[in-house]
């Protein structure tokens, strides 16, 4: 009888073990954050099925491992992933949060996201990531951060002089520990200087989140691109915004302008992904976009390219319209070697589609940005196998047919079509900019490849070897050893599921690595460069009923949305309807319902980022009263 039951128990330890393997189980991921230190592609968080399939009944759980790939091994076309980092319950597992990279120092600190329901953390200090020594750590605060909350889904950059940007995103009991109101959408600009490790909320403006930001060196010191995404005014509805306008941040200036864009505007989205490449002579700059869902919920897999400083749109593919069966949500797009681009996974929205996400390569889509994406087409076209020959941006024939110039640059056309929105704008784009070269902060060795990961001294407690190990050593206690591991297994689940309902386990070591998987487990695979296995379109499904079931955030429910009037342009405030309207293109993939609107929490107008809903027309930016992002309460948030 006892045989029975630890046989049993073994079983199911071994089941629950092997199916929390992140590598070699994976099926899909979402809501990740990533970023590039050196030769290295980190994936941290976000929400990942697991198995060789999806059915009706499955759910995404929360990903607790810290990821890489090595981008040193390019030869199968992708760099294989490694799941032997440390990474403890103390360091927070979130959804839709940011990783900004600090490859002066060697760091990347972890800001933002989506907490599982009941354990959300106080915003105490910024975890930050030693890619040297492999280590998590905590940095240290000036006292700054107190006017810093800890949103999701917002967007971000990093500057040339170490400045991180985070601009909107959302607040809720999800993300903000002691939230008791609803969700609601910023409107602030929040900055960390990673140099001196302090904050500063720069600005007010339009709520928005989910759209995304990019860093151009134009200007005095910079300028920040921002487009696509959801947005609200006081008093309205909450609206997709119309992608023929694009906001600009002048830095030097601390000023937003909103300039028109023309070409083939593309459908207004949230949740998508971009990555930025610039000619050799900067006189264009190329932001690279990838799907997104629309506003009537579906989702799409197409690419466009916003072109800098024309504001013009080209669609990448020959046929934009074209409907992609595998459109995603909620992918990342990590640029390398400034020529080609790695869009990591995504929520595929068609509930059809039951298949896994390339498991061979951890869900890795790889993009050509430059002419090589039409050359020797025989290799795959713009969707083939990363190159580790391909070490610079040679803008494509179908950038230049648009803007003028060649490959190496010389663009022709370096205006707007329908000319400047201010003249401010016109100078701040005629000037390249050069930041003064950074120096490292802490002793960093001229030699900067990272520690090779070592395996933790001793066993889990969850370790199946371990369990048959104490049958072996002990049969007379052998069934309270099953009953305890047993039971210290499942407690170990529970608080890395995704459905956990409890906290992070206090003071532990957040460089302990939980729980054990096989020491450097690599997915490690052969591909031809001529394969589809690239595109995130090239794997069809089986058309069963059974399909994704939608993503775990709050932000994401019930609701009707708008497309955004066409702002002002110019600077904020001033009235001018110029703009285009987005062309509409069918598409019909399903998907769950839209984004909620969030009623008002009944906080005072200085304390609130927006009111929602509203039957009321859309204000312009000129009408918004000038509110504050809300501020954490010291020892509440």
């Amino acid at each position: 009888m006892r045989l029975a039951i630890f046989n049993a128990v073994l079983a199911l330890a071994a089941a629950q073990q092997a199916i929390q393997n992140p590598i070699k189980d994976f099926c899909r991921r979402h809501q990740q954050q990533t970023c590039i230190v050196d030769n290295r592609l980190y994936i941290d968080g976000g929400l990942a099925y697991y198995g060789t399939g999806i059915s009706g009944s499955s759910r995404p759980e929360r990903n607790t491992w810290l990821i890489y790939g090595d981008l040193t091994q390019l030869s199968s076309g992708a760099p294989p992933l490694d799941a032997s980092l440390p990474k403890s319950p103390d360091v927070p597992s979130v959804s839709g949060g940011v990783l900004w990279p600090d490859n002066i120092n060697k760091l990347f600190y972890l800001f933002g996201g989506e907490y599982s329901n009941s354990s959300v953390q106080s915003f105490s200090g910024l975890w930050y990531f030693d890619t040297l020594n492999n280590k998590w750590d905590r940095a240290t605060s000036d006292g700054s951060q107190a006017q810093i909350s800890w949103p999701a889904f917002g967007a971000t950059a990093i500057t040339d002089e170490g400045m991180a940007y985070y601009y909107g995103g959302y607040l809720s009991n999800k993300s903000v520990s002691g939230w008791t109101g609803p969700p609601l959408m910023l409107n602030s600009l929040a900055r960390y200087d990673m140099n001196k490790r302090t904050w500063s909320n720069l600005t007010n403006g339009i709520p928005r989140a989910e759209g995304n930001l990019q860093y151009i060196p134009s200007g005095d010191r910079g300028l920040l691109i921002y487009f696509g995404g959801v947005e609200t005014a006081l008093g309205s509805y909450v609206s997709y915004l119309n992608m023929s306008q694009i906001q600009v941040y002048d830095i030097a200036n601390s000023r937003w302008y909103t300039q028109p864009a023309t070409g083939d505007i593309p459908r207004a989205r949230r949740g998508f992904c971009s990555g930025i490449v610039w000619a050799k002579d900067r006189s264009s700059y190329n932001i690279y976009m990838y799907g997104g869902i629309l506003q009537d919920g579906t989702a799409v897999g197409d690419v466009y390219i916003l072109s800098l400083p024309s504001f013009r749109w080209i669609p990448y593919y020959e046929t934009p319209d074209k409907v992609w069966f595998g459109g995603k949500a909620w992918a990342t797009c990590n640029v390398i070697q400034n020529s080609q681009m790695i869009v990591m996974s995504g929520f595929y929205t068609n509930v059809t589609k039951d298949l896994c996400d390339k498991r061979e390569i951890g869900g890795q889509s790889t993009l050509m940005l430059g002419q090589e994406s039409l050359e020797n087409l025989e290799k795959g076209g713009v969707w083939r196998g990363l190159d580790a020959n391909i070490t610079e941006y040679r803008v494509p024939t179908n950038i230049t047919a648009v803007i003028g110039g060649n490959t190496e640059g010389k663009a022709s056309v370096t205006a707007p079509a329908a000319g400047w929105a201010t003249s401010d704008l016109s100078m701040v784009f005629n000037r390249r900019y050069t930041a003064v070269s950074r120096v490292a902060t802490r002793s960093v060795p001229a030699s900067s490849t990272p520690t090779t990961s070592q395996a933790p001294s001793g066993g889990s407690s969850t370790n199946v070897g371990a369990i048959a190990g104490g049958v072996v050593g002990g049969v007379v206690v052998l069934a309270a050893i099953c009953t305890l591991a047993f039971c210290c297994l499942r407690s170990r689940r529970r608080k890395r599921a995704a459905q956990t309902d409890g906290n992070f386990a206090p003071a532990i070591d957040p460089n302990t690595r939980s729980p054990t998987v096989e020491d450097k487990s690599v997915a490690h695979f052969s591909m031809s460069q001529g394969s589809t296995m690239y595109s995130p379109h090239a794997q069809g499904s089986a058309y069963s009923p059974a399909g994704s079931p939608r993503p775990q955030s709050d932000m994401h429910h019930s609701g009707i949305y708008h497309e955004s009037p066409v702002h002002g342009q110019g600077k904020w405030g001033q009235q001018n309807d110029v703009g285009f309207v987005p062309q509409q293109y069918g598409n019909p993939q399903t998907y769950y319902p839209p984004p909620q609107e969030y009623p008002y929490a009944g906080r005072d107008a200085q304390a609130m980022s927006a009111e929602l809903p509203s039957t009321q027309t859309p204000m312009r930016p000129a009408e918004l009263p000038n509110v504050s992002s809300p501020k954490p309460v010291r020892g509440l948030f």
